[in-house]
């Protein structure tokens, strides 16, 4: 198992500038960064880190209490550019979303859950809350917000630029046909 601590201040104050200048739905949240001696690669992948829930082990080593933690892999971090910190940052903000209300109608006094055409349940914009009133977040995977940072930061790392080769590939052999 990686080691970890508390990322450096200079880490936590870019944290905190692209989740003000990026994400102002976080306004509520409270997240914290933390390093890792994590390997810098994953089955030949970068290893771009997790973010996931404040847990009772985070409070170990992170003075007070959060709602979110980002894990960096350390060696990653020191051999990114700037933009790509506020890339990878970003990355892991963006997976970061409200728990929502499914959208209801009331027909005949009952109500009734709204379902799009595949059968998943529509959610409104109103928050789901917790016991004891506070909003619910949850973590979306990778995959469902990846589009969100590449337009906001392009194709910043060595996986992403392969997956424009590809995409660009596909388009030009599908226009050609």
């Amino acid at each position: 198992m990686a080691l970890v601590w508390p990322a450096p201040a200079a880490i936590s104050e870019k944290l905190a500038e692209v989740k003000t200048k990026k994400h102002p739905n976080l306004e509520t949240v409270s997240v914290v960064a933390e390093l890792s001696d994590a390997k810098p690669f994953r089955n030949g992948r970068l290893n771009l880190g997790n973010v996931r829930k404040f847990s009772a082990a985070n409070k170990i080593w992170q003075k007070g209490n959060y709602d979110f933690c980002i894990t960096l892999a350390g060696e990653v971090w020191e051999i990114l550019k700037d933009s790509q910190q506020d890339a990878l940052l970003d990355l892991h903000l963006t997976r970061i979303e409200p728990v929502c209300e499914p959208e209801v109608i009331v027909e005949n006094k009952k109500r009734i859950t709204v379902k799009d055409d595949f059968g998943r349940i529509v959610l409104s914009d109103v928050q789901k809350l917790d016991k004891n009133g506070n909003p619910r977040w949850m973590i979306v995977p990778i995959l469902d917000i990846l589009a969100q940072n590449v337009r906001r930061y392009g194709f910043w790392f060595e996986d992403l630029e392969e997956f424009q080769n590809i995409a660009q590939e596909m388009t030009t052999a599908v226009q050609s046909h």
